[in-house]
């Protein structure tokens, strides 16, 4: 979750609900919880399939299952192949006409200036490598 965000997580007073439940790696990242042989999202809410904070989600919820990694030395972004959507998804002209819109999305100034600010939204996933499908480096 990107410094920025926290900080407005406590302008709405979400913070102390959202970060107090210890579910944020040191780096950051959010914590799976295992159920029923799965890892799942710490906030995903299992009897309804729901996200409890998908009003206030951070920029890498927003973004999944599309992650922001490094390859060469630059920010990149892969796909998730575990997620189901993107298993039913993939081959599809659907897939193909969203990955040209996240092209276009991580040109506007706004968005590459939020990842400047936030170099560490840049997970390590290389432990995850044959899950992922690398498809653009972005343009910094």
């Amino acid at each position: 979750m990107a410094k920025e965000e926290i900080t407005q997580l406590r302008k709405t007073g979400l913070a102390d609900l959202i970060l107090s439940k210890e579910i944020f790696s040191k780096e950051g990242s959010i914590k799976t919880v295992s159920c029923r042989g799965e890892h799942l999202c710490s906030f995903f809410n299992s009897h309804d399939h729901t996200c409890r904070i998908y009003h206030s989600r951070p920029f890498e919820c927003e973004l999944y299952p599309f992650l922001l990694t490094r390859k060469e030395g630059r920010m990149a972004v892969y796909v998730h192949l575990m997620c189901p959507f993107i298993q039913q998804k993939r081959a599809t002209q659907d897939f193909d006409d969203y990955v040209v819109y996240l092209k276009k999305f991580f040109q506007e100034q706004e968005v590459l200036a939020f990842l400047k600010r936030n170099p560490d939204l840049a997970s390590d996933y290389s432990d995850y490598q044959e899950e992922l499908e690398y498809f653009f480096i972005l343009p910094f």
